[in-house]
């Protein structure tokens, strides 16, 4: 039957047939491969960034023009004692960020997003504690330049953090304003050198009141209305003598005496109790009868040493031995506070002095404290 119909119809008609097949078993033998073809596909989903270690509501500022020798070993110290989840910026001029930044760890903290470098606005200033002031009661600093920060602390070059002490910095995170207090009986209030404050209640003070120029300085003009603002929180003088030390002198450490001494009992040993952090008889016996806050601030731009941190042989040979790293913020000249007979090889002119350095090459001499003989400071020592 099919032979008949095909030999009824014309060629034209089997040509047509033919190329029709052709055609149907070309389409057949190449769908599977046009089926699997990706085609391009739009998505509006973006990969989230991943995620940083850092908490964005905390951060660390330090504010210096000059192009100080200092600023990288403090700000790495800093680093090294603040809870690792703390953020970090350094505000400077042109010269002072170059100068911090030629330190090859300050570069790694960079990028690792722990640190951010910045400029002072060049319509702006931090010469001088004018300056300064209105640097630090400018709502743009809080609304612009740290958000979302929540909590800053606020450290400079005569300030330092002791990597020997009990305290956290997080301990204090629930107040608004927190620094070395100007009256330890206070209610509020204490020295913005070295200060933690919460950037919320600043922002709402900034956006109803102006600080006029010329007034008060920043720490106790913000201080002053933070304290009356319906609900705040503000720490008393005897929290802040705990957080840092600058004039005044706090409660001395007593051992057996000191919060957390009837926890000892739990502890199977004192050596788990001292890894837990509490003071132990045998182990914490340097401590006893001395004063030590978490930090220390000179104060006063860093002319004077004040006689309730400092005013005494034994208060500054226990400073040398709870927080050296104080050191760093002095102005020392080697050759006048390193006790012994190399001082006049510890010159910073290069120049070699002959023989044993005597009290008159020591600037202000030297004092020996339980058979140990240490620098006596200049009454009028100016940190760097």
């Amino acid at each position: 039957m099919v032979s008949i119909l095909w030999s009824g119809t014309s060629r034209r008609t089997r040509l047509a047939a033919v190329f029709l097949l052709a055609l149907m078993l070309a389409a057949y033998l190449t769908f599977p491969t046009i089926r699997e073809v990706d085609l391009p596909r739009v998505s509006i989903e973006y990969k989230q960034p991943p995620r940083s270690q850092y908490n964005e509501s905390k951060v660390a500022l330090l504010i210096e023009n000059r192009p100080n020798p200092i600023l990288a070993p403090l700000m790495l110290h800093f680093m090294s004692v603040v809870p690792p989840d703390w953020r970090f910026r350094f505000m400077g001029s042109t010269e002072s960020v170059e100068h911090i930044n030629q330190s090859v760890a300050i570069r790694q903290q960079v990028s690792a997003g722990k640190l951010d470098l910045t400029y002072i606005p060049s319509n702006m200033s931090t010469a001088g504690q004018e300056m300064i002031s209105r640097f630090l009661t400018n709502l743009w600093l809080y609304e612009t330049v740290l958000r979302p920060a929540e909590w800053l602390l606020v450290f400079q070059t005569d300030s330092i953090l002791c990597a020997n002490s009990r305290q956290n910095l997080d301990d204090y995170l629930e107040y608004d304003w927190v620094g070395a207090p100007w009256n330890p009986s206070g209610r509020f209030g204490g020295n913005g050198g070295l200060s933690l404050r919460r950037v919320s209640p600043m922002i709402d003070v900034l956006r109803q009141q102006v600080r006029l120029e010329n007034s008060e300085p920043e720490d106790t003009w913000l201080a002053d209305r933070l304290a009356h603002r319906p609900g705040a929180k503000m720490a008393n003088g005897t929290v802040s003598l705990t957080f840092s030390g600058e004039a005044h002198s706090g409660t001395a450490v007593e051992i057996g005496k000191t919060p957390g001494a009837d926890r000892l009992a739990s502890y199977g040993s004192n050596l788990e109790a001292a890894a837990a952090g509490e003071y132990v008889k045998g182990i914490d016996d340097w401590r006893e009868g001395f004063y030590e806050p978490m930090g220390y601030h000179t104060g006063s731009g860093g002319t004077d040493l004040h006689g309730g941190i400092w005013g005494t042989p034994e208060k500054r040979k226990h400073m040398w031995d709870y927080c050296p790293e104080v050191k760093m913020t002095l102005k020392m000249d080697a050759a006048k506070y390193i006790p012994g007979n190399c001082n006049p090889n510890w010159k910073r002119d290069g120049e070699q002095g002959p023989g044993y350095a005597g009290a008159g090459d020591l600037g202000y001499g030297t004092e020996v404290i339980d058979g140990v003989e240490y620098p006596i400071l200049s009454p009028n020592l100016v940190p760097w």
